[in-house]
């Protein structure tokens, strides 16, 4: 879909403002197997990006001790919002707690089940971005800093956003100049299109099939947050966002089978009037 990535608005949101899109539910074709790993992903995180500004006081780089550097200060402030995230486990959601065990399930394989359950009981943060200064012999006045930090469904992100802005304002001459944020959403794990999905998926595979939370976010928390029960799943390979991405012929012919057994099977978990039993779930916590 047009803008996943960048959250932009010729994609996903035109859709919904138009009255004919009025969908029951939603597949979304998106590579969800790792390395023979089968999963259906019902959950995805909200995110915070945020560009932090710092201004400092020129002096020659033979002389810092009479400046102020801006690059240090930007700096300081980043690591202070990783030792306050890293300090504040999150408050997660009985619901959101199966999904969180499944998905570290899923994910311990690569990266270590502790780091994997770190993921998702605490907030993450990446430092994207460092820029600032002019010459390398000069105490540099101004540097940027942006910061993307992930926070598990059923969380209020905008509490996280809460504490980060006291964390930020404790640092002197930082402020937030750039800020966009999301709420992350999630399906419970026996709710309707979870349990279809995961039927067609054993149709063609004895697999374990976890229901897990993805890293990100992307469509599927848009058509959650609009009412619309959804669900990504795809077989493929690990090669997705790389550079030789591909997927095999076998691949292809299972995600057929499996998109068209899920109309079928989830027709028959609804009433008789076409109504969902299960409803969408994006509660928040603190």
């Amino acid at each position: 879909m047009s803008d996943e990535e960048t959250g932009g608005d010729a994609g996903l949101e035109t859709l919904l403002d138009r009255e004919s899109f009025d969908p029951a539910a939603c597949v979304i074709g998106e590579t969800t197997a790792r390395n023979d790993r089968c999963s259906v992903t019902v959950a995805d995180r909200g995110s915070i990006w945020l560009t932090l500004e710092a201004t400092g006081v020129g002096a020659h780089g033979s002389r810092p001790m009479l400046g102020t550097n801006a690059i240090d200060r930007v700096y300081d402030a980043v690591e202070s919002l990783r030792t306050m995230l890293a300090g504040e486990p999150l408050q997660l959601p009985a619901a959101v707690e199966r999904i969180v065990d499944e998905s570290v399930d899923f994910y311990a394989p690569e990266a270590g089940a502790d780091a994997a359950r770190n993921l998702f009981e605490f907030p993450t943060l990446n430092l994207g971005t460092l820029e600032g200064g002019t010459a390398v012999n000069s105490v540099p006045t101004t540097a940027t800093a942006e910061v993307d930090i992930g926070v598990t469904a059923g969380v209020s992100t905008e509490r996280v956003l809460g504490r980060i802005r006291d964390c930020v304002h404790g640092h002197d001459a930082v402020t937030i100049t750039d800020l966009s944020w999301s709420q992350g959403s999630y399906e419970p794990v026996d709710g309707s299109i979870v349990s279809a999905t995961v039927e067609s998926v054993r149709r063609v595979t004895d697999a374990r099939v976890h229901r897990r939370s993805a890293t990100g976010g992307g469509d599927a928390k848009t058509l959650r947050h609009a009412g619309v029960p959804t669900v990504e799943l795809g077989f493929g390979t690990g090669s997705a966002h790389g550079p030789d991405e591909y997927i095999t012929r076998q691949d292809i012919l299972n995600n057929a089978r499996v998109y068209a057994a899920v109309p079928f099977l989830l027709r028959r978990r609804w009433d008789g009037d076409g109504t969902e039993n299960d409803t969408s779930v994006a509660e928040d916590t603190t």
